[in-house]
């Protein structure tokens, strides 16, 4: 088990009623997943130009956008077979 996951689980153990700690075992052991480190401080994206600026706040606002939409139940179900399937038949057609 890793530091980070061991510090988590200590956590719990001290503040977490015992459901959560049941459910956060199962979790770890259905997605036995190493923990990322996530960086702590926002990238410089001074060097960026005024376009990529741009684009880079369109990004986000769309994201949240599809946040809040799932948050609300609106997603929908991605067939993915059916996708790659289309993509593999354009691409093949691409191809000739």
């Amino acid at each position: 088990m890793s530091p980070a996951v061991e510090r988590i689980r200590q956590e719990i153990d001290q503040l977490a009623p015992d459901e959560v700690r049941e459910l956060f075992t199962d979790l770890q052991q259905e997605y036995p997943l190493p923990l990322l480190q996530v960086e702590e401080a926002a990238p410089d994206l001074s060097n960026l130009s005024e376009a990529d600026k741009i684009k880079l706040e369109s990004l986000r606002r769309d994201i949240q956008l599809a946040a809040d939409s799932l948050d609300r139940g609106e997603g929908s179900e991605i067939d993915w077979d059916a996708k790659l399937a289309a993509l593999h038949l354009a691409h093949r057609q691409r191809q000739g």
